[in-house]
């Protein structure tokens, strides 16, 4: 009988199956539902409920400590009080700053990474920046700021150059050796501005609108010509024409006139 059972299950399945089904379908259905979740919860795998992770836990954000990175302006000269802002993390409502050991008494926190300050008047050398937080945690900055008895604001070598005036001869657009002395003892300041610069050429009152425009414009393409072969990028450089409609001079004399035949060479802000 053993023997012949693998022959004659083919038979008896397809007579058994209609019988067994009804019965063994109720038990089984469950099983077969759940068996997915069993699996997952087994074989490690994580699951998931409308996006997030069950059973995971968030990571934790990253601790910020008190720490100061810079202050701005970190070079100045002696003698003279100044605003500056100390720049860090973790600054707390109430922090006290301390410069070269000497307490700073108008400090405004402006946010967890910046305070701003007025420093008094110091004399020369390197001081150290202190940050204390109102729970006493403090950070330093070492030799953060230079006041340096040679010190030479850049501002003030730049303002020299900011806005530059040449002159023409009448009908003219050619520039002549004081104007060439002019721009070449200012083109390594008009180098060092880095900002975009205007050229404007300008005319007296005498002749009409379209040949004042026309002379203006060569007068500005002069001097931008004789900027860029000394080095500055053409890209910085804008030509525009105001022909006679931006005297200088509103007189109608040849000393009016002289005065507005002109070319400026002006520092875009």
């Amino acid at each position: 009988m053993r023997r012949s059972l693998p022959r004659l299950l083919p038979r008896l399945l397809p007579r058994l199956l209609p019988r067994l089904l009804p019965r063994l379908l109720p038990r089984l259905l469950p099983l077969l539902l759940l068996s997915p979740l069993l699996g997952a919860g087994k074989c490690g795998k994580k699951v998931v409920d409308d996006g997030d992770q069950v059973g995971v836990d968030d990571a934790a954000p990253p601790s910020v400590r008190l720490q100061v990175v810079r202050v701005d302006p970190d070079e100045v000269p002696p003698g003279k009080p100044f605003p500056a802002i100390v720049y860090g993390s973790d600054f707390q409502e109430g922090a006290q700053l301390w410069i070269g050991g000497a307490p700073m008494s108008q400090v405004e926190v402006q946010g967890e990474n910046s305070l701003r300050v007025q420093v008094p008047a110091l004399t020369a050398g390197e001081y150290d920046i202190k940050v204390q937080n109102p729970d006493g945690a403090e950070a330093m900055l070492r030799s953060g700021l230079w006041v340096n008895p040679d010190y030479r604001d850049p501002n003030a070598d730049l303002a020299a150059c900011a806005h530059l005036t040449v002159h023409f001869a009448l009908d003219s657009s050619a520039l002549d050796a004081a104007d060439r002395a002019t721009l070449d003892s200012k083109s390594s300041c008009l180098l060092a501005l880095a900002t975009p610069i205007r050229v404007e050429g300008h005319c007296d009152e005498r002749g009409t609108t379209e040949y004042n425009l026309a002379l203006g414009e060569r007068r500005a393409e002069a001097i931008q010509r004789y900027l860029v072969a000394r080095g500055i990028t053409p890209s910085r450089l804008r030509t525009i024409s105001y022909g006679e409609e931006r005297p200088t001079d509103h007189g109608h004399d040849e000393a009016a006139w002289q005065a507005n035949r002109r070319g400026e060479i002006i520092a875009e802000r």
